[in-house]
């Protein structure tokens, strides 16, 4: 028998003798799909990206729900009535002072929370997007919001 095999039979036999697991050899889970949904919904915001920049990544009939206190609030069906209202939401929120706050996953919710400065006033806009998946396409967006003077 080689030095080799009677090294690792001797330390196995005194780690087993110790109490102590062997080691195993780690394996690579696949990621789930709420943990990959959660990695590009956390991806697409801090990257300050827009639903039409992943068309794969939705339904064609998406639903987006704005709050009514916003001046773009309502209720939006697929990708043209988005392509309609989004430019409102850009002049709205002063995008350079967008942050992720977190981004959190539970089955097939995504939440993210973002703050934001109302662009051209002292008012901070915290948000919360829920996002609803269907494996890994959304179906639903929905906004909630709150805001403060800064």
């Amino acid at each position: 028998m080689n030095i080799m095999l009677k090294s690792r039979r001797f330390i196995l036999k005194a780690t087993l003798a110790l109490g102590v697991a062997p080691l195993a050899i780690a394996e690579e889970k696949p990621m789930t799909t709420t943990a990959a949904n959660k990695a590009f919904i956390n991806k697409m915001l801090a990257e300050k990206k827009r639903l039409e920049d992943f068309p794969d990544r939705f339904v064609p009939d998406l639903v987006m729900y704005e709050p009514a206190v916003l001046p773009f609030g309502g209720t939006y069906r697929g990708l043209r009535e988005f392509q309609q209202f989004y430019p409102a939401v850009r002049k709205y929120y002063d995008f350079e002072t967008w942050q992720v706050l977190g981004v959190f996953a539970d089955g097939d919710t995504v939440f993210a929370t973002t703050r934001v400065a109302v662009a051209g006033t002292t008012r901070i806009m915290y948000i919360a997007e829920q996002f609803t998946f269907s494996g890994e396409k959304i179906t639903q967006v929905r906004v909630h919001v709150c805001d403060a003077e800064r």
